[in-house]
């Protein structure tokens, strides 16, 4: 503790009293010690001792000793060893007054000096937690940026927290129905074990958490001793003080977050302290929601354009390719009633059976496009082969997906496999294309690799960039690596879910 800490522990009228005393103290002391010297080399051993003991007094005790110390001692040394000297005797009137005078202001000068000097170090002590304090928030705002796992989340907030704010645990609970508290994070100063863990716990009895539910504010008990009924995990431990600050999410407190000491009262700065990394919390939490709704509502809006297809290509299918293999077999059949000898009516049926065969050709091109029917009837794998069998660049297949996924998983795989190859035959001068899929530990995991020209950039804006938000808005990941020169690479995962 330093010693600008200890004179504020002091009224003011104290540390008076005890600075005079200390001044009149060593005025006698010195007043003694310089009488009758006559050697030089004596008086400035003496002179010497006396400033380390004042450079003592500053360091351990305080400044408001140490001035009015220093000042006695040259007064002595003043009085008592250079001429003309004064008699070791009690002052007369006029000498004590001025005695007085000049350790009154000496007296005076060393306690404003020593608020001065606690000020100082109040001030410095602050600065230092407000750079922590904004250090661990940084650190903490940084995680819930990057979108990491709540679990990863919940247990830095606790340990930044519980190092940060000098306690002997952190605690992160949510309530549920507003009868119980779910665990969440626990953080504990090694040797501190925790109060009583639990992974449920009724909003029994006395305690922050059901405080903090009721007021919606931070809430704080230093004695549970006086408490009658207390919660269950204050029953077994030795609490002295506990802090707790909600963790309000959209107006609604989510949680609670508890900080306790086993050894004294918590600092009175702790519930705003607390408050801040709860406000990050709320705010993860929120991110993580808003997260979660943009996945399901852009999951929505892919489910709803695949159906879309399928529709458009059943349509099709069951409508107008119908109707134009009918069309062709009716030609044909006018065709061969056709008189042989009109050479021109057959040239000219010849001609619309070919425009016709074409634009057959051409929807059920079109058709597939739109939603591969080999892709709901036979599944991922065939409906692979078969894009592998109508590419223009060889395409090398590596297999292992031995059950049928659902529907977007399906559709999302094919549409990247489509994407990469097309991508293959017209831009990147690829000679050889090897698509990889197997499941693992249940996610698709897909490559897709050529041996092109590279350098391709999504952010130029491609069918790359519609892949990325496909997969994205399926809850999966996306890596396209493309250097000039050394072809294209992506890599895909997909959450399964088997049909």
């Amino acid at each position: 503790m330093a010693a600008g800490e200890r004179v504020g522990r002091l009224p003011v009228a104290a540390e008076i009293a005890l600075a005079s005393a200390a001044g009149a103290g060593a005025f006698a002391t010195a007043a003694v010690a310089f009488a009758d010297i006559d050697s030089v080399i004596v008086a400035a051993f003496l002179g010497a001792a006396f400033l380390l003991a004042v450079i003592a007094i500053a360091r351990f005790a305080s400044v408001a000793y140490a001035v009015p110390v220093g000042m006695a001692g040259l007064l002595a040394f003043d009085w008592f060893y250079l001429a003309p000297t004064h008699p070791l005797e009690f002052p007369d009137s006029a000498n004590l007054v001025d005695l007085i005078i000049y350790l009154a202001g000496a007296v005076l000068l060393g306690v404003l000096s020593a608020h001065a000097v606690e000020r100082a170090a109040a001030a410095e002590r602050a600065r230092g937690e407000i750079a922590d304090e904004q250090a661990a928030l940084r650190r903490v705002a940084t995680l819930v940026a990057r979108g990491v796992a709540a679990g990863e989340l919940f247990a830095a907030v606790a340990t930044e927290a519980g190092t940060l704010l000098d306690v002997h645990g952190i605690r992160i609970a949510r309530y549920e129905d507003d009868t119980e508290l779910v665990h969440v994070a626990e953080w504990s100063e090694p040797g501190h074990d925790p109060p009583s863990s639990y992974d449920r716990a009724g909003l029994e009895g006395m305690n922050v958490s059901a405080e903090v539910l009721g007021t919606g504010r931070a809430v704080r008990i230093d004695n549970y001793q006086d408490i009658v009924v207390r919660a269950r995990s204050a029953r077994v431990s030795d609490l002295k003080s506990v802090v707790g600050a909600p963790v309000v999410v959209e107006g609604r407190v989510w949680g609670v977050m508890i900080a306790w000491s086993m050894s004294g009262l918590l600092p009175g700065d702790t519930e705003r302290r607390l408050t801040d990394f709860a406000g990050l919390v709320a705010t993860a939490i929120s991110n993580t929601d808003a997260r979660t709704e943009l996945i399901a509502s852009r999951a929505r809006l892919v489910a709803a354009s695949d159906e879309a297809r399928r529709r458009f290509e059943r349509d099709l299918h069951d409508g107008i390719q119908q109707r134009l293999v009918s069309l062709a077999l009716e030609l044909n059949l006018a065709e061969a009633v056709a008189p042989r000898e009109n050479a021109e009516l057959a040239a000219r049926l010849g001609h619309v059976r070919q425009g016709l065969t074409g634009a057959l050709d051409d929807l059920r091109e079109l058709s597939r496009g739109i939603h591969p029917a080999i892709l709901s009837e036979g599944g991922l794998v065939p409906a692979l082969k078969a894009l592998a069998r109508r590419s223009p660049v060889p395409v090398e297949l590596r297999l292992s997906v031995g059950e049928r996924l659902a529907d977007q998983v399906e559709v999302g795989t094919y549409y990247v496999v489509s994407e990469a190859l097309t991508n293959a035959a017209k831009h990147a001068r690829a000679s050889n294309v090897e698509v990889t899929a197997h499941v693992r530990d249940g996610r698709l995991q897909l490559t897709i690799g050529d041996d092109g020209v590279g350098g391709a950039d999504p952010a130029r804006g491609s069918g790359l960039t519609g892949l990325a938000d496909r997969v994205s808005a399926l809850g999966g990941t996306i890596a396209i690596t493309s250097q000039p020169g050394k072809g294209t690479s992506l890599r895909v995962e997909l959450p399964i879910v088997s049909q």
